[in-house]
C-alpha cells in the first residue's frame, strides 16, 4: 500500500465548517432591493435573482445579478449581493473579488465584510478572514454568525487561546449549537498537543465539550467526532459507518466526504473510495488530496496505468507531498518505467517506515542499468534496515 504518511489520518473537520454553517446566514442581505424600485424590468430581476438565492439556487441566482451590476458597477449593496450568491454557490475566489469591490466603494458595509471573511475561511485562508470578521464584530458583537466565523479563521491561523475565547463566548450565547461545542473540543486538543506543561488540563477541557456535544441531539459534528474516535484507534471500518451517518445530516459537506474517503481507503475498500471520489470530482477536479487517493486506490487494485495520471496531478499540484511522490514512483516502476520512477522514489525517502522504499529505489536503479547508483542504493538499503532491527529487538 503507499505511504500515507505526511497526510491526515482521517481527513476530517477539525474545525467547524463554513458548508454546515452557511445556512444560518440571512437571506435578508440581500439588499439591493429598494435601489431598483423605479425600474420595473431591473426590479423584476432582482426579485427572480434574490428568489433563487433564498430557494437554494445561488447558481441561477449569479449570471442575473453579474448583469445587474454590468449595468450598474458602482453599487456596493449589488455587488455584494453577487458575492453573497457566489459565496453560497462555493465560488469563494468570485466571492472574495466582489466583495473587496463593495468596500472599496463603502469600506463600513458589514455584510461585505462578513463575506469577505466567510470566504476566505472557506478556502482556509483564515488569516486573511479575520481582519473584516472583526470589523463586523466591533459593530455588530451579537452577530454569532460573525463570531462562529472568526473562531474558525482564529483556529486555523492557530492562534488557538484566541479561538478559546471566541467558542467560549459563543457556548454562552448559543448553548445548543453543536458546532461550538465541536470547534471548542478542537480548539483544545490543539492546545494540549503544543503546551506540554498544560496538556492534562487541556485535554479535560477538550473532554468536557466533546461530552456537551454528545449530550445534544445527534448531529453531523457528534458524528464526526465520533468518527475521528474510530480513526484514532484504527477502527476504519466502523470510522466510515460514522462518517456516512455524518454525512447523512449534512450532505454537501465535502469535508466530510473527504474523511470518509480516507476511511474507505485506509480500511481497503478501494472501490468504494473511487465511487465516492468520482462524485467529488466537479468541484474539486484539481486537489492534490483526491487525486492522491484515487490514484493510489487504482495502485493498491493492481492498475498501476489507471493510477498515474492521478498522482502526476497529485504531484503537479503539490510537489511536497511524499506520499504522493511515493506512490507515482511505485507505479512508475510496475509500469516499466524505471528510469523515470527514480526521482519520485528518491523523493519519498525521507517517509519510509520500512525499508521497502529504499529497496523500491535500489530495483530502479538496477533496472535502469545505473550500476554504481544501485549499488550505493543497495548499501543504504542493508544500513537502513539493520538500524531498524536495532531499534525494534
Amino acid at each position: 500500500m503507499p505511504s500515507e504518511k505526511g497526510f491526515p489520518a482521517s481527513r476530517s473537520p477539525r474545525l467547524l465548517r463554513l458548508s454546515q454553517s452557511s445556512g444560518w446566514i440571512c437571506a435578508g442581505l440581500l439588499c439591493a432591493g429598494a435601489l431598483w424600485a423605479q425600474a420595473d424590468q431591473a426590479s423584476e430581476k432582482l426579485r427572480q435573482a434574490r428568489e433563487f438565492v433564498i430557494a437554494g439556487k445561488p447558481e441561477q441566482a449569479i449570471p442575473i445579478y453579474q448583469e445587474l451590476v454590468g449595468a450598474v458597477p458602482n453599487n456596493p449593496e449589488l455587488l455584494t449581493d453577487l458575492c453573497i450568491a457566489e459565496f453560497k454557490a462555493k465560488r469563494y475566489r468570485d466571492a472574495i473579488g466582489h466583495a473587496q469591490a463593495a468596500l472599496r466603494l463603502r469600506p463600513d458595509l458589514l455584510s461585505a465584510n462578513l463575506f469577505l471573511g466567510a470566504s476566505y475561511v472557506g478556502l482556509d485562508e483564515s488569516a486573511a478572514a479575520i481582519p473584516p470578521l472583526n470589523k463586523v464584530l466591533r459593530t455588530q458583537p451579537n452577530d454569532h454568525n460573525a463570531r462562529l466565523m472568526l473562531a474558525q479563521a482564529l483556529s486555523g491561523a492557530k492562534r488557538y487561546e484566541e479561538a478559546t475565547q471566541q467558542f467560549g463566548k459563543l457556548s454562552e450565547l448559543v448553548p445548543d449549537n453543536p458546532k461550538v461545542w465541536y470547534g471548542l473540543g478542537q480548539t483544545y486538543d490543539r492546545l494540549s498537543q503544543r503546551t506540554r506543561g498544560e496538556r492534562k488540563k487541556y485535554r479535560e477541557l477538550a473532554q468536557q465539550a466533546y461530552d456537551r456535544l454528545m449530550r445534544l441531539p445527534r448531529s453531523s459534528e457528534a458524528y464526526v467526532h465520533a468518527a475521528e474516535l474510530r480513526a484514532e484507534s484504527g477502527e476504519w471500518a466502523e470510522a466510515a459507518r460514522q462518517w456516512r451517518e455524518a454525512l447523512k445530516l449534512a450532505p454537501d459537506d465535502g469535508r466530510i466526504r473527504t474523511g470518509l474517503v480516507w476511511a474507505l481507503y485506509r480500511s481497503r475498500d478501494y472501490e468504494a473510495a473511487l465511487a465516492l471520489i468520482e462524485g467529488m470530482r466537479k468541484g474539486d477536479a484539481d486537489s492534490a488530496e483526491l487525486n492522491f487517493l484515487s490514484g493510489a486506490s487504482w495502485l493498491n487494485l493492481e492498475e498501476p496505468e489507471k493510477s498515474i495520471p492521478y498522482l502526476e496531478k497529485a504531484v503537479g499540484a503539490d510537489s511536497h507531498s511524499l506520499p504522493a511522490q511515493g506512490a507515482l514512483g511505485q507505479a512508475l516502476l510496475k509500469t516499466g518505467r524505471a528510469k523515470d520512477a527514480i526521482p519520485h522514489l528518491k523523493a519519498a525517502l525521507p517517509i519510509d517506515e520500512d525499508g521497502s522504499g529504499h529497496f523500491q529505489l535500489f530495483r530502479a536503479y538496477k533496472i535502469a542499468g545505473q550500476g554504481e547508483a544501485a549499488k550505493q542504493a543497495l548499501s543504504d538499503y542493508k544500513g537502513f534496515t539493520k538500524r531498524l532491527r536495532l531499534a525494534n529487538p
